[in-house]
């Protein structure tokens, strides 16, 4: 029996060594961040981006130096056209100053990219099932990641502002999805990004209130974003 006890610690003694932190290894310190695609610049060919970061916090500047001699993981090197935005996966590799940053990109992935539009009649408004994962705020922009059914044709996605509360303090905006009645197969992500400029910086504007047909979350049928300011 004692050896048989002996030989279990031994074997545990060995599985614990096997995951020691000495076996860790590192994936790098990289980002995640919605932003904004500025183009590539002539002179250095770099590729530029800019970071407005959660809420109203200063916006940074992100320069790829590597764009050029990598083109594989370059917003560039795809069909992504100034000013859309894209999930950007990057590591910091050096600052240049309090707003401004050397990266190296990693991956970009392309956000559904429109302005804020309306209408006089949101009764109207198709709004088909989405699987929210997050919604958040960052500078003038509310930005989505979530899941929609696929299909093989084309759909419509639009944030939509119901134009009797444009100059109300809480503004009234929907996801509009209309998946043009096609059949779905399968639920695939998504990512959004609506400018909502044209409400937000209005005086009279203090909440802009996000409703969705959510069926993660059946219950939270709308976000609040508050100004703060």
């Amino acid at each position: 029996m004692k050896a048989t006890i002996h030989i279990l610690l031994a074997l545990i003694a060995v599985a614990i060594t096997a995951c020691s932190d000495d076996d860790y290894y590192h994936y790098g310190d990289f980002r995640y961040d919605m932003v904004t695609y500025m183009g590539r610049d002539k002179t250095s060919g770099s590729d530029i981006y800019i970071n407005y970061p959660a809420n109203d916090n200063p916006a940074t500047t992100l320069i790829d130096p590597s764009a050029s001699a990598s083109a594989s993981a370059s917003a560039s090197s795809s069909d992504i056209a100034v000013g859309d935005r894209g999930l950007l996966n990057y590591v910091v590799d050096s600052r240049n100053n309090y707003n401004s940053l050397n990266i190296t990109v990693r991956g970009f992935t392309q956000a559904i990219t429109d302005s804020l539009r309306y209408t006089h009649n949101i009764e109207s408004l198709a709004m088909d099932s989405i699987r929210l994962n997050s919604i958040w705020r960052t500078g003038e922009y509310i930005n989505m990641y979530c899941r929609v059914k696929y299909t093989d044709n084309v759909r419509l996605l639009a944030l939509v502002m119901d134009y009797d509360t444009w100059h109300q303090d809480t503004v009234h905006c929907y996801l509009s999805h209309n998946m043009m009645g096609a059949q779905a197969y399968f639920w695939r992500r998504c990512y959004m990004s609506f400018n909502i400029s044209s409400v937000w910086n209005l005086q009279s504007c203090r909440v802009v209130r996000v409703h969705l047909n959510d069926v993660t979350y059946p219950d939270h049928q709308y976000y609040d974003f508050i100004k703060t300011n």
